[in-house]
């Protein structure tokens, strides 16, 4: 099955440049993993508004509920410079899928930042949130897949994270086409994967599709995409899957022996345990399709939501940093 290529953005220091703040590079395996598959935009804001690598230590400082980006050991405020590199940043920034942010930074992380009450090393803590450049991003892309490279440490987050930046890239290109029909095909071939993740949602989508009110493409294309962001903003729940897997189950069991049903039950109980992954669990029912023919689930993507050579790198523990 062919997929598209998504275009992620990922700190810069996660592999990409010496410009992590002690000098060095931030290993990730999940993203040298994913590099041969996706195109990443990545920038350092700390580099790029004139700090060097390496560099003093920065921390958010709230002065009078404004948050303020200054550089303790040296009492310089850099607040103005990482404002101005925000809005000229963000807003050029080209389609993207999905977001792969450097946990612990001031200026990059999602969550977890401590927020202080002033430069001094005692100063109390008085909050924590996103890092500035990071806060923009949630705020401009909500709904979007946005992890951290911690979290991405995490078995069911990465798979997760895999599925909906890949759907969102195939999603992308069938905009690039405007045309109906792609638009119609797409909600197709990925029914099963939407049913997964909200029946309500596909009802939506599938009406959008229909185009009962006969509205312009552009509006039918940017109706789809908002309402498929909400349908994928949360992760994908065991018993869901276990529905859609049941639901395809269904079309094939009187042809199965004993033998293949009893292992089917047994892998369904280890899923929903938090023990089985979902990409075995979908490749046994999509065998099932191909032995038995059947061309409209084969060309399901809820059975190949991304390349398969990425498959083992969901195979990992269930380890999670926040």
């Amino acid at each position: 099955m062919p997929h598209p290529r998504p275009k992620l953005y990922a700190s810069k220091c996660l592999g990409f440049c010496n410009c992590w703040w002690n000098g060095q590079k931030i290993f990730s395996d999940f993203v040298e993993k994913v590099k041969p598959f996706v195109d990443f935009v990545t920038h350092c804001p700390e580099v790029e508004i004139g700090l060097g690598s390496p560099r003093k230590w920065l921390r958010i400082v709230v002065v009078d509920g404004e948050k303020r980006f200054v550089q303790p050991s040296t009492g310089s405020d850099y607040t103005d410079e990482m404002t101005d590199y925000i809005g000229l940043t963000v807003p050029a920034l080209p389609p993207l899928d999905g977001f792969i942010l450097r946990m612990g930074s001031p200026s990059c992380s999602m969550k977890g930042i401590k927020y202080y009450q002033g430069v001094d090393p005692k100063a109390r803590v008085v909050g924590e949130g996103p890092g500035l450049f990071g806060d923009r991003i949630l705020h401009k892309y909500g709904g979007y897949p946005v992890e951290s490279d911690g979290r991405l440490r995490n078995q069911q987050i990465r798979e997760d994270f895999l599925i909906r930046v890949f759907l969102l890239a195939s999603l992308r290109e069938v905009e690039e086409k405007r045309e109906m029909r792609y638009l119609a095909d797409f909600h197709s071939t990925n029914k099963y994967l939407l049913k997964a993740f909200s029946q309500k949602h596909l009802n939506i989508l599938g009406n959008i599709v229909a185009n009962r009110g006969n509205g312009d493409l552009a509006t039918i294309l940017n109706k789809y995409r908002k309402n498929l962001l909400e349908a994928t903003s949360k992760s994908l729940e065991s018993s869901s899957v276990v529905n859609v897997l049941y639901t395809i189950y269904g079309y094939f069991k009187e042809a199965l022996s004993d033998d293949e049903k009893s292992h089917f039950h047994e892998r369904i109980e280890s899923y929903r345990n938090g023990v089985g992954s979902i990409v075995s669990l979908t490749e046994m029912v999509r065998l099932w399709a191909i032995r038995f023919g059947d061309e409209y689930i084969k060309k399901q993507t809820f059975f190949e939501p991304f390349p398969q050579a990425l498959n083992e790198i969901c195979k990992m523990d269930r380890y999670q940093t926040e």
